[in-house]
């Protein structure tokens, strides 16, 4: 069975949140790892709405540092330390981040953090800075970012599942395999004997393919997003303005629905998410998901706490 990605959309707002939506934040859950990609103000309540433990987050990915897409930290970090997080919490954000983190910490942590090392319940933070190309790598995925343009650091971000070769455990069960080291010697394809029977790995492999989740929020059309989101499986981008309003959107460093929906068709995605709507959509985000789609028909608009899987 292929190992899911699930995408949940904890705020689908800018910068002025609304009764329907939150500021910025989405969870990509995939095997262990739970990532947090922005944390606009009241994403742990979102958590909470979600029924989502923010105790498994293992990563946060900050695309940049504008109030609506960090507001939620403090508290979540608070939140983490009093719940007796055990893990170390890395963080990963554009240049300016590690500074951006101590003045967090340095001016809503330093009581918490005290208090964690007298009860010994303090956890570690690790926080790297990132500019361009692949920062994460790990067997089964690697995280890469690409800058952006928004008038501050900006970074997007994407999700890569790695092609492997897995095996079938439906089939292990019903061979009725024990757990031993010649499970390695299968995985590579060989025939082992177990048991007394010869057993063909390669009849027991099913090969899972890449999967790719590409995160583009704040920034202006720009051509290093088409490359970033090539063959995307799922884009997901900032969509502010209408096609209308193209010259404020460049003169503010944002993304309209047509920009958006014109990457996805360059880039040959195969679905794209619009995310980050202003507060003048809040009741008509149909405006904007009918010029997306005039680009790029497979597109939708989220309500908050929506999720996606591929």
């Amino acid at each position: 069975m292929v190992e899911k990605i699930k995408v949940t959309f904890l705020g689908t707002g800018s910068a002025i949140p609304t009764a329907r939506r939150n500021h910025p934040a989405m969870l990509l859950q995939y095997r262990a790892e739970n990532i947090l990609v922005d944390c606009g103000e009241g994403t742990q309540r979102q958590f909470r709405k979600a029924h989502l433990n923010p105790c498994k987050i293992t990563k946060i990915l900050i695309t940049h540092w504008h109030g609506d897409h960090v507001l939620g930290l403090p508290g979540l970090l608070q939140t983490l330390m009093l719940n007796g997080y055990n893990k170390k919490l890395e963080i990963y954000g554009p240049k300016g981040t590690r500074q951006k983190v101590k003045e967090v910490m340095d001016v809503f942590m330093k009581w918490y953090l005290d208090l964690g090392r007298r009860s010994g319940q303090s956890f570690e933070i690790e926080v790297h800075e990132v500019s361009k190309g692949v920062f994460y790598d790990s067997d089964d995925f690697y995280i890469e970012t690409e800058e952006m343009e928004h008038g501050i650091s900006t970074a997007a971000y994407s999700f890569v599942v790695k092609e492997k070769s897995r095996l079938d455990k439906d089939k292990l069960n019903k061979l009725k395999i024990p757990n031993s080291p010649l499970i390695g010697e299968l995985v590579k394809g060989k025939i082992v004997e177990i048991n007394g029977k010869k057993v063909d790995g390669k009849k027991l492999l099913y090969k899972e393919l890449a999967r790719k989740v590409v995160f583009v929020m704040d920034t202006r059309y720009n051509e290093n997003a088409v490359r970033f989101a090539k063959d995307a499986d799922l884009l997901i981008s900032e969509a502010t303005y209408s096609a209308s309003e193209k010259d404020i959107a460049d003169e503010h460093g944002h993304m309209t629905s047509a920009g958006a929906a014109k990457i996805a068709k360059k880039a040959k995605a195969k679905a794209l998410v619009l995310i980050h709507l202003s507060q003048r959509y809040d009741a008509i985000p149909k405006v904007i998901l009918k010029e997306a789609k005039e680009i790029f028909s497979d597109t939708i608009i989220p309500e908050d706490l929506d999720s996606v899987e591929l």
